[in-house]
């Protein structure tokens, strides 16, 4: 006999709540023993003073943080170890930016990441992100841009 508590939404809520809870106590002791991180408390400081365009900025960033790395895994998840001779990498507020560097002609690398972008830009669109891909040859003997961060060279 199948057990209720099994997918139980009323169940999976109470224990969520349970857990909210006990972090907020947690979080609590660490404010009053003054152990608590220096971004606890700058959170705490902004949500117990409503300052809402300071949680929203906090917000945003580790959203953006979130995301971009999600998106940077999965990037290179579709590569399927086929880098290219050099790859690095950027981000604004919604695009993650690609440098890629293949060979003259690899029409087969060309191919590659331009579906891994497809592919990206389907998955992550709807949160607010997309990439784009520039695409160099080795011919074309471009430098990486300064403020790309260098995966591979």
């Amino acid at each position: 006999m199948k057990s209720t508590l099994v997918n139980n939404p009323v169940s999976e809520r109470a224990e969520w709540f349970d857990n909210l809870i006990a972090t907020l106590r947690t979080h609590e002791l660490a404010l009053e023993t003054n152990t608590a991180s220096p971004e606890l408390v700058s959170f705490y400081k902004n949500l117990m003073g409503n300052n809402i365009d300071e949680l929203l900025k906090t917000n945003k960033a580790i959203t953006q943080q979130h995301f971009v790395s999600k998106i940077i895994v999965e990037f290179l998840n579709c590569l399927e170890g086929i880098l290219p001779n050099k790859l690095a990498f950027d981000f604004n507020d919604s695009e993650v930016l690609v440098w890629a560097e293949i060979e003259d002609n690899n029409v087969q690398q060309e191919n590659l990441l331009s579906r891994a972008e497809s592919k990206i830009n389907a998955q992550f669109h709807g949160y607010g992100f997309d990439m784009e891909t520039m695409i160099v040859e080795r011919g074309d003997n471009l430098p990486v841009p300064n403020h790309y961060k260098i995966l591979k060279s």
